[in-house]
């Protein structure tokens, strides 16, 4: 899998962090320079170790396609995966953590870094100082950003493997050696390598592992940021990950019960700017128009108790929309179920979602519109809460579809 440039130069070292070079190969090869220099002033007794990691799906990689200015103390190594896309990614910096023998390797995106460096302390040593087998970065949000994880994606995996992890998609992480092996043995690797790798499966193992999880908040997530995807072609994404995950894993998570937090670092949130919060009227419409458009689609997943709860909220004006917390758990799964038993093409099933998505939007722009950071938590929380609570009705349904079929 690997071709190491410059493996003998880098033995021995002490802590190892990999930057995907796709899509921006020049940008990798930046921040890899920067956190090299970043890591030595932070660990100057450990040789730190950053890699750019090469490679794409059709397998054409080339050692000039990443060119590496040589900074003072060593540059950074330059590993071509080979094909596999970005999933290669991951494997590839855990072989080359283990051939130098690191206790410790993170997987970091090429953002733009606060100067003091600092934060990378804040990252590792959670791992360095013992105990702990992985650490998701996370960046501090106002109240209304990063709604799809609020509303989706942090309820759900908390219910579903219980642990009360903010930013759960696992983009950015820490591993200690002992996880580095635990997942280099994995068979996904080679059974089911379009998912082994990618967004949550590294957080979906560790959790699953009893591994213990940690995250440390770095304040602002540094700009530029990826453009923003499509509304249906990021739900689609993301939520066919988890419900993969889901069905994987389903006799584990159908044993656990409640949740847990999980040691936290820093500061979750961001003072909101000064100005009005946005209008919900644009998400209310677009719930109003995909229920005239896609009910009938929706009658082959949701029951007719709650289509007939939809139907009423539809009706709402809407500085008065709600979703009942309750309602919105029962939404999200049941289309996990059907995503599960292929009631429709999965990709249409998920892109279909978007206008419920937008509707709860709506009801929690509605609800938090005038809230502090705390009381915005707060009302996460019951969020959370309600999904959890309705986790039975998610267990039933998944191992007796059928007896549920709208």
């Amino acid at each position: 899998m690997l071709d190491p440039s410059r493996a003998d130069d880098a033995l021995g070292a002490g802590v190892v962090v990999g930057v995907p070079a796709e899509p921006d190969r020049l940008a990798a090869a930046g921040a890899a320079v920067s956190l090299h220099a970043a890591l030595r002033d932070v660990y100057p007794a450990l040789r730190p170790l950053a890699v750019v990691l090469t490679g794409n799906a059709d397998g054409a990689t080339a050692p000039e396609a990443v060119p590496v200015p040589l900074p003072p103390g060593g540059a950074p190594l330059v590993v071509h995966t080979g094909g596999g896309g970005p999933q290669a990614d991951l494997p590839a910096l855990l072989e080359v953590a283990l051939a130098q023998g690191a206790p410790a390797c993170a997987l970091l995106e090429p953002l733009p870094r606060a100067a003091d460096p600092g934060w990378l302390r804040l990252l590792f040593e959670p791992v360095l100082s013992g105990g702990v087998d992985l650490v998701a970065p996370a960046y501090a949000r106002g109240r209304l950003e990063g709604v799809l994880v609020t509303g989706i994606v942090y309820p759900l995996t908390r219910t579903l493997f219980g642990h009360r992890l903010r930013q759960p998609l696992g983009r950015e992480i820490v591993i200690s050696r002992r996880l580095a092996e635990v997942l280099l043995r994995d068979e996904e690797w080679r059974t089911d390598p379009g998912h082994a790798g990618g967004d949550l499966w590294v957080v979906t193992k560790a959790l699953l592992a009893e591994s213990t999880v940690a995250q440390v908040f770095l304040g602002p997530r540094p700009l530029p940021q990826r453009q923003p995807e499509d509304p249906p072609a990021l739900l689609a994404r993301i939520l066919g990950t988890i419900f993969h995950e889901m069905e994987v894993h389903a006799r584990r998570w159908q044993r656990v019960k409640g949740s847990r937090s999980v040691p936290t670092t820093g500061d979750e949130h961001l003072p909101d700017p000064p100005g009005p919060p946005p209008s919900p009227g644009p998400l209310v419409a677009a719930f109003e128009l995909g229920w005239q458009d896609l009910r009938t689609l929706w009658s082959a997943v949701l029951p007719p108790q709650t289509l007939l709860a939809l139907q009423r909220i539809a009706r709402e004006p809407a500085e008065a929309f709600r979703v009942p917390d309750l309602l919105w758990a029962r939404v999200i799964y049941d289309f996990s179920v059907a995503w599960r038993v292929k009631a429709m093409e999965r990709a249409q099933l998920l892109r279909s979602l978007t206008p419920l998505y937008l509707g709860w939007v709506a009801s929690f722009v509605n609800e938090v519109a005038q809230l502090d950071a705390a009381a915005t938590e707060a009302r996460v929380e019951r969020l959370c809460e309600a999904f959890e609570a309705e986790k039975p009705y998610l267990i039933a349904r998944w191992r007796w579809p059928d007896r549920f079929a709208p």
